[in-house]
């Protein structure tokens, strides 16, 4: 599975340099060129839950605003959605995970 993930907007305005600002520092100029491009304006670790969270207020964003946006899971367009099942899931493993830990601390506790 590919590790990346972003978005891509069909063109550039103040609204939408102004949001990908919010979370990366990078020159107007810079996000214009990835726009052109049809680069990702912002990328990140699909395995990392604040990414991916980045990326769908990104989205919401720029749909607001009227822009055509898409997400991206490596290279593949994907839908909403997606990345929603993406971050249940991670938070269901830290749970699981934390349960786990506790019954083996407990059972650590019990020796």
């Amino acid at each position: 599975m590919c590790r990346k993930a972003g978005i891509k907007a069909d063109r550039f305005t103040a609204a939408l340099a102004k949001a990908v600002r919010g979370y990366e520092e990078v020159p107007i100029s810079e996000i214009k060129r990835r726009i052109e491009a049809g680069e990702f304006i912002l990328q990140g670790n699909i395995t990392d839950g604040e990414v991916l969270k980045r990326l769908l207020s990104l989205y919401g964003k720029f749909t607001a605003e009227g822009l055509e946006c898409q997400l991206y899971a490596g290279d593949e367009p994907c839908e909403v959605q997606y990345f929603k099942n993406l971050l249940e899931s991670y938070k269901e493993t830290e749970e699981w995970t934390e349960y786990i830990m506790d019954i083996e601390a407990r059972e650590d506790g019990e020796e």
